[in-house]
């Protein structure tokens, strides 16, 4: 690991987004120090309040890219920055990202309030990339609101997530499982808030019963249970409410 070259260092200061993203390539190479060895907090004015940075984690199809996308709508509806890590399982032939996140997750390219980064796993476990903490690191220094992490499709073990943000999403659908799954499922346990996305299919009552039943098992408060159904935006005003509404650890 080396110092960042001056130059880039310098439009990093000026925040350039094309000098984000190569510092963000670099870190995924193992090749970029943290932004206080580069002493760039001196360099740029310090945001007057630290961003919002949350996960939406849960199994495949649950819509994880779907509520990103009616998220980042919402967000900047207010007028707020949004960067967005969105980990993909890499490629067998390249190593790379396969990107399929960036296809779902749609805003307008050219609003520079937005920064959208794929970001292969190359086999971490966990479900995100060993990048995605230095990573937010950088988009940190860099000033924006609030910072996304979308994982990939994860199992009940799978939490490398989560002392990475101050809010962990879970997902879930109509039909994620039976009530002997949700006692065995850590994320359930672990997550700040849950959300039963598509909640307009049928079974989505079932499943918040499911959630609580499990949910009153445990040691500590449960997590509060919203309904959204991404693909309209609804729920989405009320699902941000409630993360903007969460004490930061």
């Amino acid at each position: 690991m080396t110092d960042l070259p001056a130059d880039l260092a310098a439009r990093f200061a000026r925040r350039e987004r094309r000098a984000l993203a190569e510092i963000i390539s670099l870190v995924e190479a193992g090749r970029a120090p943290a932004p206080s060895a580069a002493n760039l907090s001196s360099m740029i004015p310090q945001p007057s309040a630290l961003p919002r940075i949350v996960a939406f984690t849960g199994s495949g199809g649950a819509g994880k890219s779907t509520l990103v996308a009616a998220s980042i709508a919402h967000l900047r509806s207010q007028d707020r920055t949004v960067a967005v890590l969105a980990c993909d399982p890499n490629s067998p032939l390249t190593g790379g990202a396969l990107l399929g996140d960036r296809v779902r997750v749609r805003f307008d390219p050219a609003d520079e309030g937005v920064f959208f980064r794929s970001m292969s796993t190359r086999g971490a476990q966990g479900g995100i990339s060993a990048a995605v903490g230095p990573a937010i690191e950088w988009l940190k220094a860099f000033g924006f609101d609030v910072i996304l992490v979308e994982t990939v499709g994860v199992g009940q073990d799978q939490l490398g997530v989560r002392p990475l943000v101050d809010v962990l999403v879970l997902l879930v659908t109509p039909n994620s499982g039976d009530e002997v799954q949700w006692e065995k499922a850590g994320l359930v346990e672990v997550a700040d808030l849950i959300v039963v996305n598509k909640a307009d299919l049928p079974g989505a009552d079932r499943v918040r019963q499911q959630l609580l039943s499990a949910l009153s098992l445990g040691p500590t408060r449960p997590a509060p249970i919203l309904p959204t159904i991404a693909a309209t935006g609804q729920g989405v005003v009320e699902l941000w409410q409630a993360i903007d509404g969460l004490k930061r650890a």
